[in-house]
């Protein structure tokens, strides 16, 4: 009897426990079919792997749905409609984003929702016509459209790469370096040599710069003597102009002089040309043959100027 009542005892428990069971799951049901729902149809231009029914829905990172349903369009197979239902407290507007986002690194995607600026309004769909929002490409939507360009960037990058490291380009590379190297063994040679060179170029340079000091102060007492004198000149010009005028004057007094005596003398000056010039000539002959014979005297003292006196004061021999 005793073990019995246990076994009735264990029954009723587990009874009751059941029964708790599926009041609470009645009671979770009641909840979720309660709770109101917004109803929205993503529709996504590209590849969707990943994404299933059930997938979560979120809203700035928080949970705030999942998707019903999966389907291709009918019109364009190209384009996917994800039926999705989102908490109807949730402000979804008309300028809200969507996109295809992956979480963590098993691959699982999801819808982000984001974005939404207070003034657009409400977005609310129903079962039977749920609002429809166009999704934004996602990053590896983005990625993969650009992967044929980078692919064909790097693939003119390596044909470029190819002819720059051709045998040619190489060789003449290397002469190149070789002729670097040439340079580098020539310019070591001529380093004293260079190092003489700029010891002299300094001291020219010191010298020019003695020289330039120089001629700076030549230049400048010609400066000073260049204002002296013109300060001498701005005080005694008025003096010369004036002297300059009277000597003018007696030059011009001069030659009005010398005009009349000209004309004064007209008469006498007409017969000296014509009769004194006749008797100069003979004269000035006489005068030339006079110092003629006084250069020959000259001449024959200072070669024997003692014989020549001597020889004045001899008789000559009387021969019978």
């Amino acid at each position: 009897m005793e073990t019995r009542a246990h076994h009735v005892l264990i029954g009723a428990f587990a009874l009751l426990v059941v029964a708790l069971a599926a009041g609470f799951a009645l009671w979770l049901g009641k909840g979720a079919i309660d709770r109101e729902w917004n109803v929205l149809r993503v529709v996504f231009q590209e590849s969707v792997t990943g994404l299933s029914v059930g997938s979560a829905v979120q809203y700035n990172g928080i949970q705030v749905g999942e998707v019903r349903r999966l389907e291709l369009d009918p019109e364009d197979t190209r384009k996917v409609w994800a039926t999705v239902r989102v908490d109807a407290a949730v402000p979804v507007r008309r300028d809200t984003e969507a996109r295809l986002a992956f979480t963590g690194l098993t691959g699982v995607a999801i819808i982000q929702l984001s974005g939404g600026s207070r003034e657009a309004p409400l977005l609310r769909g129903t079962e039977s016509a749920p609002a429809s929002i166009v999704a934004s490409p996602s990053a590896i939507a983005r990625l993969l459209s650009s992967s044929e360009d980078l692919a064909s960037t790097g693939s003119e990058l390596l044909v470029r790469l190819k002819r720059l490291l051709s045998d040619e380009n190489v060789l003449h590379v290397s002469q190149t370096l070789e002729h670097l190297a040439t340079v580098s063994a020539t310019l070591a040679r001529s380093e004293q040599d260079l190092g003489r060179m700029l010891a002299q170029l300094a001291k020219a340079s010191q010298r020019l710069s003695g020289l330039l000091d120089a001629a700076e102060g030549s230049l400048r007492r010609m400066d000073e003597g260049l204002g002296r004198a013109e300060r001498q000149l701005s005080r005694d010009w008025p003096r010369l102009v004036a002297q300059i005028e009277d000597s003018l004057a007696a030059v011009q007094e001069a030659g009005n002089q010398a005009a009349g005596l000209l004309g004064e003398n007209r008469a006498a000056l007409s017969d000296f040309s014509q009769q004194g010039l006749g008797r100069l000539a003979p004269a000035l002959a006489e005068l030339r043959a006079t110092l003629e014979t006084w250069r020959r005297l000259g001449e024959r003292l200072e070669e024997d100027p003692s014989g020549l006196v001597l020889r004045r004061g001899q008789l000559p021999e009387y021969e019978p």
